[in-house]
């Protein structure tokens, strides 16, 4: 009998916490920005948020694919696309990116400048 340490259960369990620092850390990182009017650091906030939205996507996505392939599914090709995926969506929204951190910088800072204004 063979006993995988790693099991889809726990990988799926360190996925939502990893998920939850990171809105924590988003949420953080966007109120310090806010705060010192750090304009830097909101288009990196939104950046982040970007690389979070396409991981998602990537992910979901992956998923919609047959598992019935030349190539079995094991754990250690979940992490690997699991890992792939993150790496593709970090990259993506340090270019250009899909355009949603841009849009989300045009509305934060709008909302951050009339905060501090009033």
């Amino acid at each position: 009998m063979n006993i995988n340490p790693i099991s889809s259960y726990n990988m799926n369990q360190v996925q939502s916490q990893k998920t939850k620092v990171e809105e924590k850390s988003f949420e953080e990182t966007f109120k310090k920005a806010q705060e010192n009017k750090d304009e830097e650091k909101l288009m990196d906030v939104c950046r982040q948020f970007e690389a979070v939205f396409v991981n998602m996507l990537l992910k979901n996505m992956r998923n919609t694919i047959q598992t019935d392939s030349f190539i079995q599914k094991s754990h250690g090709r979940e992490i690997f696309e699991g890992m792939l995926d993150e790496q593709l969506s970090e990259e993506v929204a340090k270019g250009e990116g899909m355009g949603l951190a841009k849009q989300m910088y045009a509305q934060l800072s709008k909302y951050s400048k009339n905060s501090h204004e009033e």
